[in-house]
């Protein structure tokens, strides 16, 4: 289950991909989630990951793919 700070972003990234058949950056995540820091968005990418909604896909830019739907 996700904090809901995590199921917002996981949501802004279906959102966002569903619109742009792209994933948004960290820019794009950051100011969503209305935060100043890289790092935060990181570490709540890989918690969404480790519960198993999403995959990253190292060295390649916006390389996230959602495995569970919400």
């Amino acid at each position: 289950m996700l904090t809901k700070k995590q199921l917002k972003l996981f949501k802004f990234l279906q959102n966002y991909f569903k619109d742009n058949e792209v994933m948004p950056t960290f820019n794009d995540m950051m100011q969503h989630m209305n935060v100043k820091s890289k790092s935060v968005i990181w570490n709540m990418l890989g918690y969404i990951e480790w519960k198993g909604y999403i995959k990253r896909i190292p060295n390649y830019a916006r390389a996230i793919q959602i495995i569970k739907h919400n």
